[in-house]
């Protein structure tokens, strides 16, 4: 049961990076990710990965995305739309409920 929550409280991060997208208040994006960290270091503990693991997962990737955007910093070029493109095609997998090993690719 205890692993069902966790894939459940995972999904829902996913499902909230993907929600921010649509943000327009830079502190309740930053109060957001604090949550979903929260729960990306639990799923980093449980597969036995750290800092790196956090600092690089999509979900991550796509609230600083916003956070550049709200910012109006953001970098069009192409390798940072294919990072942005890239990042929400796995948030998407995870939040329909594929976790980082099924998800086809995987996450380091």
């Amino acid at each position: 049961m205890a692993a069902e929550h966790s894939s459940t409280v995972f999904q829902q991060a996913a499902q909230t990076a993907l929600d921010v997208q649509n943000a327009s208040n830079l502190s309740g994006v930053v109060r957001s990710l604090a949550d979903v960290t929260d729960v990306l270091w639990i799923e980093a503990r449980r597969q036995g990965k750290g800092t790196e693991y956090v600092n690089t997962h999509p979900i991550v990737t796509l609230f600083l995305a916003k956070l550049v955007s709200l910012n109006g910093s953001d970098c069009f070029c192409s390798a940072c739309v294919a990072k942005h493109s890239h990042a929400t095609a796995e948030v998407e997998k995870i939040a329909g409920g594929l976790t980082d090993e099924t998800n086809g690719t995987g996450v380091k």
